[in-house]
C-alpha cells in the first residue's frame, strides 16, 4: 500500500504538468523558476535598450534641423535646388520630396555635417573655437587615450622600484599592485566607451560621463599610488631608484587627466548649447581611433615579444625599441642577436610602419579636408560682411563686374593670409617640439643643449645616426611620449609645408624660363596676362585664356545654330497652322478620324464627348477657341524644348569640368552667361552696395565646388521643366476628353509652367 504523502506529492506533480501542457498559469505553490516571465523580460531589455541605444533617426533630425538654422547662410544653394518642397504638381499623386543628383556635401568643399551640427555659424564670434571643440577635441582623446593604456600596461608589468645595490628590480607594495591594476581597468574602460561614443552605439551623455568619470579615477589611482611609491626615493641614502615602469606610470597619469579635460571641455559645449549631444566627426576621424587601437596594441604585443627575444631587455625598453623601429627613426642602441628575434623584428616593424602610415595619412586627410575650408569660410564671411560695411560708410555702388572682382580678391587675400597663418604655426610646433625637448633631454642625459638640438632635429626628420640615445629609464620614457607624437606631427606639417613650396618652386621656374628665353615685350604681355587670371582666379587654381576663349567661341556657334533651329521650327509650324487653317475653311462639315498610332494627344484634331443612348464616346470638331488654346500650347512646348536643348549644352562642360577638373573657377563672364541661361539677372538681384555677388544671395560667399554647383542647378531646372511639361500634357489630355470645356479658356500663365527666362535666384 503506498503511503498517503507518496501519493498526494505524485498527484500535485502530475496535476503541475498537466497546467504546463495545456499553457495554463501556474499556481501560487509553484517554484520560482516556474514563474519566469520570458516576455517580461524581453520588453524590459527592449526598454533599457531604448534609453541606452541613440534613436536611428537621431541624425536625419540632426540634419534637418542643421539645413533649417544655416538656411540664410547656405541660401544661395537652397534656392531653386533639392533641399525642401520645392516642386508641387497638381497632377502628380507623388508626395515624396525630390532627391538630388548631386548630394549637398559634393557641391562644398567642407564636410558639411561638420558644420550643419553647430549652433554657432561661419561669420559669428568664436565659431573656429567651438568647431575645434566640436570635432577635434574628441579627435585628440581619441589618439590619446589608446597610447595611454598602452603605457599603463608596461607600468603594470614591470616593477617600479630598483634596488641601488644589485641593480634588480623590487616588487611593488601590495596596495600599489591594487591601484595600478584598479587604473589600467578603468583606463580601457574610459576607451572602450570612448569608442562607443564615437560608432554611436550608446547615447552621448552615457558614454561622455563614464569615460569623463573613468579617467578622472584611474588618473587618481595612479597618482596615489605614484605618491605611496615616491617615499622609498627620498632621502640621500636611499635603496632604491625609481624604474622605467615608476616613469610610464607618472606619464599614464598625466595622459588620463589630459584625456579627462578634453572631454569635460567638449561636454561643457554641449551643456552651453553651441552643439547637440553626439561628436561632431565624419567617417574619416571615426577611424582615426580604430588605426589609433590598432598601433597601441600592436606596440604592446610587440613589447612583450621583443622583452623575451632579447637577452636582458626590460618591458619597457622593449616598449622604447618598438617605438624607435615604428617610426623608422633607427637609433641603434638596442640590437636583436637571435635569429628569431631578427624574424620578429621584421614582422612587427612592417606593420608598425604600415599602422604608422595609415594614421600619419589620416589625420593629414582630416587637417585638410575639415579644418583649413571651414576656417577659410569663416573668415570669408568676416571679411564680406566688413567690406560691405565700409561700402555703406563711404556710399559706393557696385556694379556686378566691380563686385565680382573684389569677392575674388577678398578671397585671394583670405587664401593668403590663411597661408600665412598655416606657415607660422607649423613653424611654431616645430619649434616647439624641437626647443623644449632639446631642453629636456638636456637635463635628463646630461647632454650638452647643441647635441640635445642635435639629436631632437634627427629624430624629428627620422635619420637617427645612433651616436646620440637616451640610456636613462626616464629618458627613453619620455622619448616614447615625445615622439609618438613629435614624428607623425612633423611628417604632416612638413608635408603640407611641401605641396606650398612646389608651387612657389612652380612659379620660380615658369619666371625663370620665360625671363630667359622670351623678350622683354613677351615677358610684359605674359606678366599682365598672369596677373589678370590671378584676379579672376581664387586660390591655387589657374584657368588657360586661350582655353576659356575658345570655350567661349564653341558656346556662340552653339547658340547661333540653336538660334537657327528655332528660326526653321518656327517657320514650319507657322506653314502647317496656314495649311490647316485652308482645310478647315475648305472642308468645315467633314470629321475626320484620328489616327490610333499617334503618339501624342496634340495630333488628335477632335475633342472628345459621350452619347447618351449607348454610352459610348463620339468625336465632335473643335472650337476655335479650343484650337487657339492648343496653339498656345504647342508654341509653348516649342519654346521649352529648345529651352531644355539650350540647359543640356550648357550642362555638357559643366560634367566635364566637374569630372577633370572640379576645383576649377570660372570668370564673371562665364558665371554671367550661366546665370542668364538660368534666367537669373545679378543686377536685379543686387539689394544696395554689394552688386549681387558681395550680397547675401552671392555663390562665391560658400567654400564652392563651382562646377558641382553649376551642375545641381541646371539640373534641377532640367527636372522641372520637365515635370511642368508632363503637367501639360495630361491638361491636354483633360482638354481633349472633358465635355463642354470651352468655357476653360486659361491664360498661359495659369498653366503652372515657366522657362527658363523666368527663373529667379530667390524663391519664386
Amino acid at each position: 500500500m503506498v503511503p498517503r504523502k507518496i501519493w498526494t506529492s505524485r498527484k500535485k506533480s502530475l496535476k503541475r504538468n498537466h497546467h504546463l501542457k495545456n499553457g495554463d498559469l501556474p499556481s501560487e505553490g509553484t517554484s520560482t523558476f516556474n514563474t519566469f516571465d520570458s516576455k517580461s523580460v524581453m520588453g524590459a531589455v527592449k526598454k533599457a535598450k531604448r534609453k541606452i541605444v541613440p534613436d536611428p533617426n537621431f541624425t536625419n533630425n540632426l540634419h534637418n534641423k542643421g539645413l533649417q538654422h544655416y538656411e540664410d547662410k547656405l541660401s544661395p544653394l537652397f534656392t531653386n535646388s533639392y533641399h525642401g518642397v520645392n516642386y508641387k504638381s497638381i497632377n502628380s499623386n507623388n508626395k515624396q520630396l525630390l532627391k538630388s543628383p548631386v548630394a549637398l556635401q559634393h557641391a562644398l568643399s567642407i564636410p558639411v555635417e561638420a558644420i550643419l551640427n553647430l549652433n554657432v555659424r561661419p561669420g559669428e564670434p568664436y565659431f573656429v573655437v567651438w568647431f575645434l571643440i566640436s570635432s577635434y577635441f574628441p579627435l585628440i582623446a581619441a589618439c590619446l587615450g589608446p597610447l595611454a593604456n598602452m603605457v599603463s600596461i608596461v607600468a603594470l608589468v614591470e616593477h617600479w622600484k630598483v634596488k641601488k645595490s644589485t641593480g634588480r628590480m623590487v616588487s611593488d607594495r601590495p596596495e600599489v599592485v591594487v591601484m595600478n591594476a584598479l587604473s589600467l581597468a578603468l583606463g580601457i574602460l574610459g576607451n572602450i566607451s570612448l569608442l562607443m561614443n564615437f560608432s554611436r552605439s550608446i547615447k552621448y551623455l552615457i558614454t561622455q560621463t563614464v569615460s569623463i568619470l573613468s579617467w578622472c579615477f584611474a588618473s587618481a589611482f595612479l597618482a596615489a599610488a605614484i605618491l605611496v611609491t615616491r617615499h622609498d626615493f627620498k632621502g640621500a641614502n636611499a635603496e632604491y631608484k625609481p624604474s622605467e615602469g615608476f616613469y610610464y606610470a607618472a606619464f599614464t597619469a598625466g595622459f588620463y587627466f589630459t584625456c579627462m579635460v578634453i572631454l569635460a571641455i567638449n561636454f561643457m559645449g554641449y551643456r552651453l548649447n553651441k552643439y547637440p549631444p553626439t561628436f561632431n566627426l565624419d567617417q574619416k576621424q571615426r577611424t582615426l581611433m580604430f588605426y589609433t587601437i590598432w598601433f597601441a596594441t600592436w606596440s604592446v604585443i610587440g613589447a612583450l615579444v621583443m622583452g623575451n627575444l632579447i637577452d636582458g631587455l626590460s618591458y619597457g625598453s622593449a616598449l622604447y625599441y618598438c617605438i624607435v623601429s615604428f617610426l623608422t627613426v633607427g637609433l641603434g642602441d638596442i640590437l636583436p642577436k637571435s635569429a628569431g628575434a631578427k624574424v620578429a623584428v621584421l614582422v612587427f616593424s612592417l606593420i608598425g610602419v604600415l599602422v604608422m602610415g595609415l594614421i600619419v595619412a589620416t589625420l593629414r586627410a582630416v587637417i585638410l579636408s575639415s579644418a583649413a575650408p571651414v576656417i577659410f569660410w569663416h573668415n570669408i564671411e568676416i571679411a564680406r560682411v566688413k567690406l560691405i560695411k565700409e561700402l555703406e560708410a563711404k556710399n559706393i555702388y557696385l556694379s556686378g563686374a566691380e563686385a565680382f572682382h573684389k569677392m575674388r580678391v577678398l578671397r585671394r587675400k583670405v587664401k593668403a593670409r590663411h597661408n600665412r597663418t598655416s606657415l607660422m604655426i607649423t613653424i611654431a610646433v616645430f619649434m616647439l617640439f624641437w626647443l623644449v625637448g632639446a631642453v629636456i633631454f638636456q637635463h635628463i642625459e646630461g647632454w650638452s643643449y647643441f647635441n640635445s638640438l642635435y639629436f631632437c632635429f634627427l629624430c624629428l626628420i627620422t635619420i637617427g645616426y645612433g651616436d646620440f640615445a637616451p640610456k636613462t629609464s626616464l629618458g627613453r620614457v619620455f622619448f616614447v611620449s615625445w615622439a609618438v607624437g613629435a614624428v607623425p606631427l612633423m611628417t604632416i606639417l612638413v608635408s603640407n609645408v611641401g605641396d606650398t613650396l612646389y608651387a612657389v618652386c612652380n612659379d620660380i621656374t615658369a619666371w625663370f624660363s620665360t625671363w630667359m628665353f622670351s623678350t622683354q615685350r613677351e615677358y610684359e604681355e605674359v606678366k599682365r596676362l598672369r596677373k589678370k587670371l590671378k584676379e579672376d582666379q581664387d586660390e591655387d587654381i589657374s584657368v588657360n585664356s586661350e582655353a576659356v576663349h575658345r570655350e567661349e567661341e564653341e558656346e556662340d556657334r552653339d547658340m547661333e545654330s540653336l538660334d537657327e533651329l528655332q528660326n526653321t521650327l518656327e517657320e514650319d509650324y507657322d506653314d502647317q497652322v496656314q495649311e490647316e487653317e485652308e482645310e478647315e475653311d475648305n472642308d468645315d462639315e467633314e470629321q475626320g478620324e484620328s489616327d490610333a498610332s499617334e503618339n501624342t494627344p496634340l495630333s488628335i484634331p477632335f475633342s472628345k464627348s459621350y452619347d447618351v443612348d449607348s454610352g459610348r464616346p463620339r468625336r465632335r470638331p473643335l472650337e476655335i477657341s479650343e484650337v487657339n488654346e492648343l496653339r498656345k500650347r504647342v508654341e509653348l512646348k516649342k519654346k521649352a524644348h529648345l529651352t531644355l536643348l539650350e540647359y543640356l549644352e550648357r550642362l555638357k562642360p559643366l560634367i566635364s569640368d566637374s569630372i577633370e577638373s572640379p576645383k576649377r573657377k570660372y570668370t564673371h563672364q562665364q558665371w554671367s552667361e550661366l546665370l542668364r541661361a538660368l534666367g537669373a539677372d545679378e543686377k536685379s538681384e543686387s539689394k544696395g552696395y554689394d552688386g549681387f555677388w558681395l550680397g547675401d544671395l552671392s555663390p562665391l560667399r560658400l567654400p564652392l565646388v563651382e562646377p558641382n554647383y553649376l551642375v545641381l542647378k541646371f539640373y534641377f531646372r532640367i527636372e522641372m521643366m520637365l515635370r511642368d511639361m508632363v503637367d501639360l500634357e495630361i491638361r491636354d489630355l483633360q482638354l481633349l476628353t472633358t465635355r463642354d470645356d470651352t468655357s476653360q479658356n486659361s491664360s498661359i500663365s495659369d498653366l503652372g509652367f515657366s522657362t527658363g527666362k523666368e527663373v529667379r535666384f530667390d524663391d519664386d
